[in-house]
């Protein structure tokens, strides 16, 4: 090289070497105080905020700082030159013009793409000030006739001398002007090449040339007084100066490669050349000094010391390797992250300083000796609890609202978790689990703080099973509280985020939705939040709710579904309870419309259903349904045919629900009238028959004919002239003779000026049996007669005792047509009078009737009119309002929701007793007056006194007055006469007192009656009590409940007669079931009021009810065994048919209760027998009870309406062997159940599997017996693989039939038990299993057919089976607590490990279902994955992850067939998907055998390779918390976080 390459004279620069340092190491540091002359202003500070430039380049901004003159901050610098390079000096003033030094390039910069450096670079800090003061002073000291300066030692500055302007970039303005003078600095030639930097190398052997390469520029070397072209020698003054040759070299290569070039084989050669150079460059630069990495060690440090330090590292100005040395002890969890928000660390200082701690800390358990499993749980407590710190930290920060900062506070404190989250910092699972923690049970105000935390690691969150699963149920469950919510339009925006949330995971992770426990509570708040015009969204939800549909299993916790749900549900209505929602709930039972309405009419005209409310629910339903364009006329014509012509009941009902329909206008007459035309008309008197005729031709005369038209009667006319000439003009004759004789009775004639001349109209008894014979089509006529003549003007022209009976006589009538709808407005006219009888008489109709008010929507509003009413009168009235406020107390006590007005109208009733303490329930004769005076006018006295105190009466003053009215009261029953009703009346006048312990009273004085050999019929005696109030119908339950007949021999034999006391039990029940007959004891508001009391008490009292006819029973049979001969009360035939008709009522109200109450193990054989032939009439009405039933004809009899009574008699027939002896009964019951276990056979061949839902309410050794033949036998139809006859029992479809059928069987028995403690899993559930997969698995020759009808029938049968087994009471697997965690794994139960088996092979079944092309994600793939989903979320942790360990590809396992690595497995076992961190492997090398010589390198010598070396793999493991950028402060060839011998490194000569 020659001396043209050197700098101009006097451009004299220190050279020094460049190297790219990166990383935060790069900003200076501050000087220390005493480096700095006395004489040096105090330069002002950059500011140490990122510029644009810093932030282009991504570093901080004091890199820009750096100066040609400063020594670069390079690893190995010494201590001191560290020190003194601590803050960045601005940049000086330019020089004067005189002395102005030149503006040399930067030796290095960072500069982002498309942009240039418009300031000059500033110098360096660590260049003296001093010395750039002296140098400007000497420069211009200088004389310019002085002689030409030799350059000065590399210690002083250049000294410039010429004048010449420099080549620079202009300094830029400022608006200070600094007259400092700035050093000297060389510009780069702009045509000198430039270098990558490199790290310096300083070479054993100086090669004074290759110092170039590090120089930043080819060929230009600024003069620093050291280069060798600098040593002035004789030798380089003469000849100049060159690069000398190696001294190992003894002469130029020149001549020996040259010639080898020029050859064919030249290229060749020169590649083998340059191979050879690198090979032995790389061997010679590999890194092998061993790995000296050592976290950064901790210092005790003061107070003050440790504040300045956590100053320091929240200035990123300062270096961390300056930082790490004095790392201060104290700070660590909690206190380390409150530290770090406070100074506002950032955040890769902070994780920067959370690695350091960690990483002493976790190598800290290994110095106090522990090692292995000891080791990893003292780290895995550590991380957790370090876990625990983070998470207490980001919830204390983002929970406080109020403060000023917190959006910074949080937003620190999320992306500092956040950062330590990706890193692996921290127990990740736990971490996660308390995010769905914190969402699950986060108040409306905190969710979408939540929602925010949970979103930044969603995606971690729907990847595991029982996260998402807790998430997404999270996320619903606040969906629904917000949707339900009365303030739903305030919460719009937390809803409106909620759904979308929702919806998000609905579309992605649809698996998490899958828990069939959880999906019934919120699929309608879900299914209201999606958009109807998403279709994403509506189809993803039909499919979700679908795949939970077919893992659910019903119990009795769970709703029933389908029909027999439908049919409960309007049951309920049969009870006095009102539903206003009930047409949109049937609707979502039963998604087949025409379905729904037969079962509705069905319902509404079976014999099974007691009563006429259910004609009007129907109507009601149907007529609700018809704005939906449900028409219901084709589903009642079609249901016609099915109705038997001599069924006159269930013909009867049905003629009623059409009259109904045609008024609502939901039946179509036309439509009738063409069917009927279409079928041929009618042709014979028979097909209208009253008894006999059909039910679709009979409606024709039964339809009301005020509601056709004037054609559709033509028609009618002209179609039952064909029919036996069925007159209609005798037709409307008899109705205008009803008319008359109903306006003559009823009292109306007189008021309508209609009066025939009449000399005898007839009575009420003998009208309502002739209006009761006649066709439906003249009842209506009658109901609508009486709706249109009783008007306000014609109610006015009435007295007071007119005005109530004509009300009583037309109410009269309407009950007797059944007709509620035209009686209606009747009752509304009626209920706006001022006359308190009249409106208590309205109460009492609608009490009696309540359940018929109810089905038809009115009677809260009648109630609440009454009341209204009753309130405008006043109670200034006294004792004229008592009967209203009687019948309206127990009216309000029967009405839903209506308790409180109740009790409300009870004190009123007090207060008229206490205002008005001398008054009569009715009025007497002054003569009954004068003649009770005497007896009642003592204690009436008192009574007197005690109601107009207002005081309560003590109990012994109670029993004296009790004891002085009681035989007064029973003499007057034995005489009969009027003294009756006086004594009544004082009864329930001492009642008001005291009700609680009066009413105990009564109950002790109607059992001391029973105890009467000799007294009146009860008939006689209870009723007056009864209407008056003194006595209720629950007193007279609760006596016949609990009584306990006299039945020893003596009073059985005394014959003749029998003793009343004998039969008082019946005449109980007789007296609360029975018509009670028309007396001259009872008038006929009271004989109305007892009969309202008499219905009432099915509703309220109906286990008092059934105990009561259950010792009746038991009292009529033991009777009945001793004298057959002798009359008892149940012999009526009228009696015996209310008593059908009250346990109908019983057993479709709760038919459970009326199986164990009537069983027949507690029973006498006698009085079984009888309860047997009521239970026959219940079944089949028309047999009377007479005949036996085979359990087969029981079976086949079964359906949603008659269910409950073939359960009944299902357990009375089944429990009948238990009344044997004990060897008798075990050979009796064995025979019964073969006998049942045939029957069912016979069903289930006949596909009649309706009778399986009556299963689980059999007693309960019978329910164990069946369910245990029946697994047995179904577990024995599955394929085994091992039969010689596979393919014929795999093929079969009887066996496929009959496996299906007793799955049902068992479903059903399951369904209706409560869901056992633990799970039904067994081992034999998974060998069957496990059967079945190695059949799909098979991959021999002419197994398609078979494993084709495994998979169509076989396998989705077992999958139910085993979905069925897995219900259990038991909730899902909860993540343990830290207790928990620490102590011994708990061992594990057989049905978890069962579980767990079954996973296993379910989720081998389903990878080999994925590698068939035809069942690749089809319907039997997401089966299998469904019900591996059901199961798993029961499995504990440790559980899970061995089983993950048995099948997935974990950390540490090499890749082998045995394992897989699908994601759905992973989720499924809630393991995280492997990354590339997790499976890394170390590869250590073993001495290769061969010798590495030429021969043995072969080519692989040409590209710098040596030998093949064997290597030995091994799992590694990252240490994540020693992954530091900047360790120590001293620095070494291999002291990384991680070996660089691992990786090969070399170093960059």
């Amino acid at each position: 090289m020659t001396s043209s390459s050197r700098s101009s004279m006097g451009e004299q620069l220190p050279r020094q070497p460049q190297q790219m340092v990166l990383g935060a190491t790069l900003a200076l540091h501050r000087p220390l105080a005493h480096q700095h002359p006395a004489s040096t202003p105090a330069l002002p500070k950059l500011p140490t905020g990122g510029s644009q430039e810093a932030i282009d380049v991504g570093l901080p901004r004091p890199l820009a700082s750096h100066s040609r003159h400063a020594p670069s901050l390079r690893c190995g610098s010494s201590k001191l030159r560290l020190e003194l390079s601590d803050d960045p000096t601005p940049t000086p003033e330019p020089l004067p013009d005189a002395c102005q030094p030149l503006s040399p390039a930067p030796p290095f910069r960072l500069v982002p793409i498309a942009k240039s450096i418009s300031k000059p670079p500033s110098m360096s800090a660590s260049t003296p000030v001093s010395a750039a003061a002296a140098s400007s002073e000497k420069c211009l000291s200088q004389d310019h006739d002085s002689p030409l300066p030799m350059p000065h030692r590399p210690l002083h500055p250049p000294i410039l001398l010429h004048t010449s302007p420099p080549i620079s970039s202009p300094a830029p303005a400022q608006t200070r002007k600094d007259s400092r003078p700035k050093p000297y600095t060389v510009e780069v030639p702009s045509d000198a090449p430039r270098f990558i930097s490199t790290p310096r190398h300083e070479a054993s052997t100086k090669d004074s040339f290759s110092r170039g390469l590090y120089s930043g520029h080819a060929d230009f070397f600024p003069w620093t007084g050291h280069h060798h072209e600098d040593e002035w020698s004789a030798e380089a003054i003469q000849k100049g100066t060159w690069d000398k040759g190696s001294s190992h070299e003894t002469s130029s290569a020149r001549l020996a490669i040259f010639p080898a070039l020029r050859q064919k084989s030249g290229l060749t050669t020169l590649s083998t050349i340059f191979m050879n150079v690198l090979n032995q460059r790389r061997y010679r630069g590999q890194v092998t000094a061993p790995w000296t990495f050592k976290p950064p060690p901790r210092v005790t440090l003061t107070d003050t010391k440790r504040e300045v330090w956590l100053k320091d590292l929240a200035n990123p100005s300062i270096s961390l390797r300056r930082l790490s040395r004095t790392i201060p002890h104290g700070i660590r969890g909690r206190t380390l992250l409150d530290q770090c928000l406070n100074k506002n660390v950032p955040t890769e200082r902070a994780i920067w300083l959370a690695k350091c701690v960690g990483a002493n800390e976790i190598r800290a358990f290994k110095r106090k000796g522990a090692s292995g499993a000891f080791a990893m749980g003292g780290e895995s407590k550590w991380v957790r609890d370090w876990t625990i710190f983070v998470e207490q930290f980001v919830e204390s920060v983002a929970s406080v609202f109020e403060d000023s900062e917190w959006k910074a506070k949080a937003s620190y404190a999320l992306r500092l978790a956040t950062n330590l989250y990706s890193e692996h910092l921290m127990d990740r699972d736990h971490y996660l689990d308390w995010i769905v923690s914190g969402l699950e049970s986060s108040s409306q105000a905190r969710i979408p703080m939540w929602i925010l935390i949970a979103k930044i690691t969603i995606m971690d969150i729907v990847r595991s099973r029982k996260h998402a699963r807790r998430l997404v149920y999270a996320l619903v469950n606040h969906l629904s509280n917000v949707y339900c919510d009365a303030d739903r339009d305030i919460l719009a925006p937390l809803y409106h985020q909620l759904s979308s949330a929702v919806m998000m995971l609905l579309k992605r992770n649809p698996e998490s939705f899958i828990v069939p426990t959880l999906w019934p509570k919120y699929r309608e708040a879900l299914k209201a939040s999606l958009p109807a015009g998403d279709d994403a969204c509506q189809n993803q939800y039909h499919r979700v709710n679908a795949r939970n549909a077919r893992l659910s299993v019903a119990n009795t916790n769970s709703p029933p579904v389908g029909k027999q749900h439908l049919v409960r549900l309007l049951d309920l209505t049969l009870r006095a309870r009102s539903d206003r929602e009930l047409a949109s709930k049937c609707l979502t039972i039963v998604e087949d419309r025409g379905e729904l309405v037969k079962t509705l009419i069905e319902w509404a005209t079976s014999a099974h259903r007691p009563g006429h409310a259910k004609t009007y629910v129907a109507a009601r339903l149907l007529k609700a349904w018809k704005k939906l364009d449900m028409d219901a006329t084709p589903v009642i014509l079609a249901m016609m045919d099915g109705v038997r012509a001599d069924d006159g009941v269930r013909k009867e009902m049905m003629f009623h629900l059409v009259g109904e329909l045609i008024r609502s206008n939901v039946f179509s007459v036309p439509q009738y009238l063409q069917w009927l035309i279409g079928r041929g008309g009618l042709h014979e008197a028979a097909e209208i028959d009253a008894e006999k005729g059909p039910c679709a031709t009979r409606l024709l005369v039964e339809l009301p004919i005020h509601c056709l038209s004037e054609s559709h009667q033509t028609q009618r006319k002209n179609l039952l002239r064909r029919a036996g000439h069925f007159s209609t003009v005798e037709e409307a004759n008899d109705i205008s003779n009803a008319l008359k004789c109903v306006n003559d009775t009823a009292g109306l004639s007189q008021y309508l000026g209609s009066s025939h001349g009449r000399s005898k109209c007839l009575p009420l008894d003998r009208l309502l049996r002739k209006i009761a014979s006649s066709s439906r089509a003249l009842q209506t006529w009658v109901g609508i007669h009486l709706r249109d003549v009783l008007t306000a003007g014609l109610l006015t022209k009435m007295d007071s005792h007119g005005l109530v009976a004509v009300f009583e006589s037309v109410r009269a009538i309407f009950e007797t047509i059944d007709d509620f709808s035209s009686f209606l407005p009747v009752l509304k006219l009626c209920s706006v009078s001022s006359n308190f009888d009249l409106l208590a008489a309205c109460t009492d109709t609608i009490n009696s009737h309540l359940n018929v008010f109810l089905a038809m929507g009115c009677a809260e509003k009648l109630f609440d009119g009454l009341i209204d009413r009753l309130r405008f009168l006043g109670r200034q009235q006294g004792g004229a309002a008592r009967p209203l406020l009687v019948a309206l107390a127990g009216l309000g006590r029967r009405l839903p929701q209506r308790e409180v007005v109740a009790k409300h109208l009870v004190r009123e009733l007090v207060y008229t007793y206490r205002s008005n303490a001398v008054d009569a329930c009715s009025p007497v004769s002054d003569n009954m007056t004068m003649q009770a005076h005497s007896a009642e006018s003592e204690v009436s006295d008192q009574l007197d006194k005690l109601l107009a105190s207002g005081n309560t009466i003590d109990h012994p003053t109670m029993n004296r007055l009790f004891r002085a009215i009681v035989p007064k009261l029973e003499a007057g029953w034995s005489k009969a006469d009027e003294s009756r009703r006086v004594f009544a009346s004082l009864l329930t006048r001492l009642r008001m007192l005291d009700f609680q312990y009066f009413d105990r009273l009564m109950t002790d004085w109607t059992g001391h009656v029973g105890t009467k050999q000799h007294r009146p019929k009860l008939a006689d005696m209870f009723p007056l009590l009864v209407s008056l109030g003194s006595i209720s119908m629950s007193i007279i339950l609760q006596t016949a409940s609990t009584w306990s007949p006299p039945l020893d021999d003596m009073c059985l034999d005394s014959y003749p007669p029998i003793a009343d006391s004998l039969v008082f039990v019946q005449e109980l029940v007789q007296l609360v079931i029975m018509e009670l007959p028309r007396s001259a004891c009872l008038n006929a508001h009271e004989w109305y009021r007892f009969a309202t009391q008499q219905k009432s008490a099915r509703t309220e009292n109906p286990k008092l009810l059934l105990l009561s006819i259950r010792n009746a029973l038991i009292e009529y049979s033991a009777l009945r065994t001793r004298h057959p001969d002798c009359q008892q009360p149940l012999d009526d035939g009228l009696y015996w048919h209310q008593l059908v008709e009250s346990l109908k009522y019983l057993v479709v109200a709760d038919s459970h209760a009326v199986a164990n109450v009537l069983n027949a193990s507690s029973l006498p054989l006698s009085a079984a027998s009888f309860l047997r032939q009521i239970v026959t009439s219940l079944l089949v009405p028309e047999s009377n009870g007479q005949g036996q039933m085979s359990f087969y004809e029981i079976l086949d009899l079964t359906n949603e309406l008659t269910m409950p009574f073939c359960l009944l008699k299902l357990n009375l027939d089944l429990s009948r062997a238990q009344q044997w002896t004990e060897d008798e009964a075990q050979s009796e019951r064995q025979s019964r159940l073969e006998d049942f276990s045939k029957a069912m056979d016979r069903a289930i061949e006949t596909r009649n599997t309706v009778w399986t839902s009556m299963l689980p309410y059999l007693s309960q050794d019978i329910t164990r017996n069946i369910s245990a033949q029946a697994h047995a036998r179904f577990l024995d139809l599955i394929p085994c693989p091992k039969s010689m006859a596979l393919q014929d029992e795999a093929n079969s479809q009887e066996r496929i039939h009959l496996a299906e059928n007793l799955l049902r069987a068992i479903e059903a028995i399951t369904s209706g038990q409560p869901p056992p403690k633990v799970a039904q899993l067994t081992g034999s559930l998974v060998d069957k299993l496990s059967d079945l997969s190695a059949i799909v698995a098979c991959s021999q020759d002419g197994w398609a057919q078979t494993q084709q009808a495994v998979m169509d029938h076989w396998l989705p049968i077992f999958l139910r089976f085993i979905t069925i087994h897995s219900t259990s009471a038991e909730p899902p697997a909860q993540p343990p607590s830290m207790g928990q965690a620490s102590s011994a794994r708990p061992s594990l139960s057989p049905s978890h490990e069962a579980r767990a088996r079954i996973i296993l092979v379910l989720c081998t079944l389903l990878l080999d279902l994925n590698s068939r092309p035809q069942t690749t994600g089809g319907d039997l793939c997401q089966r299998v994955f469904d019900v591996a989903l059901l199961l798993v979320d029961h499995l504990g942790d440790d559980v899970r992850n061995q089983c993950a360990k048995c099948i997935l590809l974990m950390p540490g396992v090499l890749t082998n067939t045995s394992v897989s690595s699908d994601p759905r497995l992973y989720y499924l076992f809630s393991i995280p998907q492997l990354t590339l961190a997790d499976n890394l492997r170390l590869a250590y090398r073993e001495k290769s055998a061969v010798p590495y010589s030429a021969a043995a390198r072969g080519i692989g010598a040409m590209f710098g390779i040596g030998p093949t070396a064997n290597e030995r793999l091994a799992p590694y493991v990252l240490r994540r918390w020693e992954i530091l950028s900047e360790p120590t402060p001293n620095v070494g060839d291999n002291d990384t976080s991680l070996s660089l011998a691992m990786f090969d490194a070399i170093k960059i000569q």
